[in-house]
């Protein structure tokens, strides 16, 4: 899933309670940290994460797979 894909994902997400959207933005917020950054010598790594981290990074799989 692309970085745009796993945003707008999490923006449709339904909320079954109030108290889910601090929730929701706080993933958002992690989501938006952990974006792909192109580099010429190292291709695409998370801009958050290590210099050599590609990807997409751990904390990007974990909350694909949660949402999944």
């Amino acid at each position: 899933m692309t970085h745009e894909e796993l945003l707008k994902k999490i923006y449709s997400m339904e909320l079954r309670y109030a108290n889910e959207k601090p929730r929701r933005e706080a993933l958002r917020a992690v989501v938006e940290l952990h974006k792909p950054y192109p580099t010429k010598r190292f291709g695409i790594i998370c801009k958050e994460c290590e210099i050599s981290t590609d990807y997409p990074c751990p904390t990007i799989q974990a909350i694909e797979k949660e949402l999944a």
